[in-house]
């Protein structure tokens, strides 16, 4: 190799830019792409003749600012720096985000002058899903503590106002009372389910009841809920999953999750209905599928949809874009 690399050095450094595993692009002084690896082409998804002649605005995702730009380039054009190193979120050609790890140098003549730019880029979604899912769990392991706490700390007290309450419109006959009595049963009740909802999100899988479930029976529960939304607002309802259809599954579970979804889709439906955006009737929908092993079951509706920044939030526990008291 010694041998090898004294006798022919620029072939030795074209297989090694070649072979890499990271990206790597080169820009002539004026931003043009004059080459990229093919490990570049295989994560963007482009071809040399794509994209050769172009600039690298051709991975532009928009998740970055003005700001974060001239930070990027003030630091390569610095004299004595050079260069730039940081995270970017690219664009491939399929519209999938890439998160990478960039650093961007420059290259210059023998006499100082910069003849072009080199942006070496590792591929880091892996990494940011791992970095994710620890977030998440740590979020998970935080409401356990705060669940269990409010668990002890407000259930008793709350279970002490309920049967006062109680005992209490056992010992009237005034109406009005009466009536004022069910609202604060109520709205004890309704904290109560709030700390249960809270306890289940952070318990772990062994507190899950595994049962034969039809689905059909657990999507008609869920309807059977929502029926006078859908009426009010003069919504379409269609649902085709067959009578047969059954799944491994925790059947309360499955209904929160169903009824969940449901309820998001009749807020979707309500605000587009408020905010005028099509006066084509609306239709909500429930179908499913199967797949070797596994149950799909898909919720639509024709409502306002989810905005792209919420979408990387969906799954974060309580997660929601609606006011306090909606």
């Amino acid at each position: 190799m010694p041998f090898q690399l004294q006798s022919d050095p620029m072939n030795v450094f074209f297989r090694c830019v070649e072979d890499s595993s990271e990206t790597i692009m080169i820009t002539d002084k004026n931003g043009t792409l004059i080459y990229v690896n093919p490990a570049w082409t295989k994560t963007y998804g482009y071809t040399r003749t794509e994209v050769l002649g172009q600039t690298p605005r051709v991975l532009h995702s928009e998740h970055h600012n003005l700001e974060f730009y001239t930070k990027m380039w003030s630091d390569i054009l610095n004299i004595k720096k050079g260069y730039w190193k940081g995270e970017v979120i690219n664009r491939a050609k399929d519209r999938t985000l890439i998160p990478v790890l960039l650093t961007i140098t420059t290259f210059k003549s023998l006499t100082g002058e910069i003849l072009g730019f080199m942006g070496i880029a590792l591929d880091i979604h892996e990494q940011k899903q791992l970095e994710d899912k620890v977030v998440h769990q740590d979020r998970l392991a935080s409401i356990g503590l705060l669940s269990s706490g409010l668990a002890h700390e407000i259930g008793t007290p709350l279970g002490v106002i309920r049967g006062r309450a109680e005992i209490l419109q056992t010992q009237t006959k005034d109406t009005h009372i009466k009536n004022g009595l069910d609202v604060i049963i109520s709205q004890i009740d309704r904290i109560s389910k709030l700390i249960g909802s809270l306890l289940r999100v952070s318990r772990s899988s062994t507190d899950v009841k595994m049962t034969r479930v039809n689905v059909l029976n657990v999507v008609n529960d869920v309807l059977a809920l929502v029926r006078d939304h859908f009426k009010k607002d003069s919504v379409e309802v269609k649902v085709n999953i067959s009578q047969d259809l059954f799944a491994l599954a925790d059947f309360s579970r499955l209904e929160q999750v169903l009824l969940n979804l449901t309820m998001n889709s009749i807020h979707a439906i309500q605000k587009s209905i408020k905010d005028c955006i099509t006066h084509t009737p609306h239709v909500f929908s429930i179908t499913s599928g199967g797949h070797m092993e596994h149950v799909c079951i898909c919720v639509s509706d024709t409502g306002c949809g989810i905005s792209k920044e919420n979408m990387k939030k969906l799954f974060q526990p309580f997660f929601t874009t609606k006011k306090s008291g909606e």
